[in-house]
């Protein structure tokens, strides 16, 4: 019927995605709800720092479809800090798990880049081709 809004499920994705750099957190789930697109994060401290170094997210984060090129902005984090203020570790044995909200997204299925830099250096948490199959999502309540 015409101006009748369709339900949409809430729909979780269990991923398990590695960033385009090696020391990049897991990308563990992604959760779809009329509300906000939420992408949920692990990560692990290396021997690179003694101190296990630090973490934070750029303010302009971005979902994009890979084929429309539409974005979808970062509205709020939990778990890790904005740029310029960054997560320090106190170990190289401790780790995180952190969450990002985005903007939702119409659930069909798509290609997604999640990009907190442009062009970014293996450094940034860059994630390229994340396939999402609606079939594959699992229905929450």
């Amino acid at each position: 019927m015409k101006g009748t809004l369709q339900k949409i499920a809430n729909r979780i994705f269990h991923l398990e995605v590695e960033g385009h750099g090696k020391d990049n957190p897991i990308l563990l789930r992604l959760t779809q709800t009329q509300e906000f697109t939420k992408v949920d994060f692990g990560y692990t401290t290396t021997n690179k720092y003694i101190n296990g170094g630090w973490i934070k997210m750029a303010p302009d984060t971005y979902i994009e479809d890979t084929i429309t090129k539409k974005r979808y902005k970062m509205l709020n984090a939990s778990g890790i800090t904005i740029s310029p203020n960054k997560h320090n570790f106190q170990s190289n044995k401790d780790w995180q798990y952190y969450s990002l909200y985005f903007e939702p997204m119409v659930q069909v299925d798509r290609m997604i880049n999640l990009i907190e830099v442009e062009k970014g250096n293996r450094n940034d948490f860059n994630y390229y081709n994340i396939f999402l199959n609606m079939k594959d999502g699992m229905e929450i309540v």
